[in-house]
């Protein structure tokens, strides 16, 4: 993933090997419609739960956020830029989901 300038939030299309995509949808949009990725980790982790498991992620990894929309990811994406995560996009690209 590329590094943005500092604060600025990138969007990428597309998933670098070792990136982290974390999906910040509500549980029953993820229920609804799950993502299903084969190279790369998917962490489920809602938004109003972000904030909260920040300690818990490795602030030297590459993450993108993805929702529907891209508004809840760039807004999460801008909280982990604040809390010191440097590698952080908000991901536009196509996911598959399971049926």
């Amino acid at each position: 993933m590329v590094c943005s300038a500092a604060g600025t939030i990138e969007h990428s299309s597309q998933l670098a090997e070792g990136d982290i995509l974390i999906d910040v949808r509500h549980p029953a949009e993820v229920d609804a419609k799950p993502l299903t990725l084969h190279n790369n980790q998917l962490l489920c982790i809602p938004f109003f739960s972000l904030e909260q498991r920040l300690d818990k992620l490795d602030r030297q990894k590459s993450y993108l956020l993805y929702c529907d929309k891209g508004i809840m990811s760039r807004l999460q994406a801008q909280l982990m830029r604040d809390q010191g995560f440097d590698q952080v996009a908000v991901f536009t690209g196509k996911t598959e989901t399971k049926s």
